[in-house]
Parts: C-alpha cells; sequence; structure tokens
C-alpha cells in the first residue's frame, strides 16, 4: 500500500486488518513506527500524530471529539494521524499489533511526500473568470468516521519563470462555495508565462489538504 502526501498536508489513516481476523477476535495492542527510507531514522515523532478519543459501537455520535491511534468500534482497526516530510522522501511505516488470541500481524505503508499538480487551466492575458478547488473527495475519506468540512483556505500564486509570489496581481477574489469547495478569481497573468496556483485548507476537524492548479496564459 502506497500513501502520496504533499508536505503540508495532514490526515489520518485506517488500517484496518479485519480480513485476517477470526471470529470475536480484537486488538489487544499495537504500534506504528515511521522510518525514513532514505536515511534509515526512525521519524516517528515528527510524521505521526495521534488523538485522544475513540469512536465506539456505543457511541452513535462517533464520541466526543476527533479519533486515533487506537482500535475503532469494530475492534480490527488501527487510526493514526500522517504531517510534515520532506519533498522526495520516501518513508516506511509499520503497523504491528497483537490481538485477543494471542496473534501478531503486520502491515507496512510506504509514504511518500511529493509535490504535484491536480489540474490545469489556460487563459488569455485579458481574461478574467473564477475557477473552482473541490476537495470533496478528501473530506469525505472513508476512512473518517464524521462529516467534515472547510473551515479557512488561502491561495497563492507563484510564476514558475522566476518564483515570484504574483498573488497580489492574480487573484481578485477567493472565498467557500459551499462546505467543501473554494472559489478562486483569476486575472491579468502575462503573456507566455506560466503560474503555479496553490490553495491550502484547514479542515473544520483540524486536518490539511492542498490543490494545486498550473495555469498557462498564452494569446491565440
Amino acid at each position: 500500500m502506497t500513501i502520496i502526501k504533499k508536505e503540508y498536508e495532514e490526515f489520518l489513516i485506517t488500517i484496518d486488518f479485519g480480513e485476517r481476523f477470526e471470529i470475536l477476535e480484537s486488538i489487544t495492542s499495537f504500534s506504528v513506527v515511521c522510518v525514513n527510507l532514505c536515511t534509515g531514522v526512525d521519524e516517528s515523532s515528527s510524521l505521526l500524530f495521534y488523538e485522544d478519543s475513540v469512536y465506539q459501537a456505543t457511541d452513535v455520535a462517533y464520541g466526543e471529539g476527533r479519533y486515533g491511534g487506537i482500535p475503532d468500534n469494530a475492534e480490527s482497526s488501527v487510526t493514526f494521524g500522517i504531517k510534515n516530510g520532506v519533498v522526495g522522501n520516501n518513508y516506511k511505516v509499520t503497523v504491528k499489533l497483537v490481538t485477543n488470541l494471542g496473534n501478531k500481524l503486520e502491515n507496512d505503508i510506504t509514504l511518500k511526500i511529493v509535490s504535484f499538480t491536480d489540474g490545469y487551466a489556460r487563459k488569455q492575458p485579458y481574461e478574467k473568470f473564477v475557477i473552482l478547488m473541490d476537495f470533496t473527495n478528501r473530506l469525505n475519506n472513508e476512512d473518517i468516521r464524521y462529516d467534515d468540512t472547510v473551515s479557512s483556505q488561502t491561495v497563492t500564486v507563484i510564476r514558475k519563470s522566476d518564483g515570484v509570489d504574483v498573488t497580489s496581481d492574480t487573484i481578485f477574489a477567493s472565498a467557500l462555495e459551499g462546505t467543501e469547495k473554494v472559489k478562486v478569481g483569476i486575472q491579468v497573468g502575462s503573456n507566455k508565462k506560466k503560474y503555479q496556483i496553490v490553495n491550502r485548507i484547514v479542515s473544520v476537524q483540524g486536518y490539511k489538504y492542498q490543490m494545486d492548479v498550473l495555469m498557462s496564459v498564452k494569446e491565440r
């Protein structure tokens, strides 16, 4: 299993061992370790995080808050968060557990920290319009057993040719569109130039996601 994450992002992962469990089997103890595959150094303390509440079958409201790092209501999975990391580095996340039947199981994940483009836009220098950043699929992750929506967002625009921040010249407005999307208003732009539009959000539950759009400006 491979997880791809941008450096800015912070979110939960659930590893479910249910298909390997016997009837009435459950987790009694577990550990999660994250090792940098480039250096061999254990970086668990900086890349992993846990949360202090648990979703239980008896609590239809999913507990008093978020959960993580502990068995879920089915008692067959472990949930933990990932954050930080260095672009270009790969990490091995190892989840080990012991069950009430004395069985020992292990699952390994490759975590890749990458910088990639989610979408593309084209415009002529004169044009002024709005593009939509849709985070629905990220916020409605099936690993997260509660509803999550966008709380705040920021937009940055970098001119690719020289790395200069041109946000104030390129963006005329940005705002939430409903609870899971962001509207970004684009204007001006120099002919035959490319721009990296970076939209970062923080969710109501405190998780972080990023969407990048490469915009090409060219007179047609």
